[in-house]
């Protein structure tokens, strides 16, 4: 009997895994990434060479199903210099086929403004490149769920 549990325990952890596994939002066939927009920088107090902004990120879930963040982290990159940076947690449940707009701090360290100022005025033309990148933290499931956005922006 004792041959028996060895011989179909393999089976049983593997049987088990894929349970798990299968009722994992983010494994569903029709699961659709979330999107995350950049709405607006607010730049708050500064301290030493670190400047504090607030930042209004647009989270959309077209999902079925809520959207629970646990955690988030993202960075925002002007013409490929890291210029904003921070982490939020206790983000609202996102509810199923909806959007909310959230509040984040971040900092940015004035030294990477001055080295995108610097490539700014040596670049010839009026555009900005954009880039960011978040990473949402969902429940239990253990791995981010990464999400870039980018673009140009033209200056005036």
């Amino acid at each position: 009997m004792r041959f028996l549990n060895r011989r179909f325990a393999p089976f049983s952890a593997m049987a088990l895994l894929a349970a798990l596994l299968s009722s994992c939002a983010l494994l569903d066939p029709a699961y659709e990434k979330p999107s995350v927009h950049l709405v607006k920088i607010e730049p708050l107090s500064s301290r030493g060479l670190e400047q504090r902004f607030r930042v209004d990120l647009n989270i959309i879930n077209p999902n079925s199903s809520g959207l629970s963040i646990s955690g988030m982290s993202y960075t925002l990159k002007l013409n490929g210099e890291k210029v904003v940076k921070g982490i939020a947690g206790q983000i609202p449940e996102i509810p199923p086929y909806s959007e909310t707009t959230v509040q984040v701090d971040a900092s940015t360290n004035i030294l990477a403004g001055l080295r995108l100022i610097s490539s700014l005025l040596n670049k010839p033309g009026r555009e900005l490149h954009y880039e960011l990148e978040t990473k949402l933290r969902s429940g239990w499931w253990p791995v981010p769920i990464n999400i870039v956005e980018d673009g140009d922006i033209t200056l005036p």
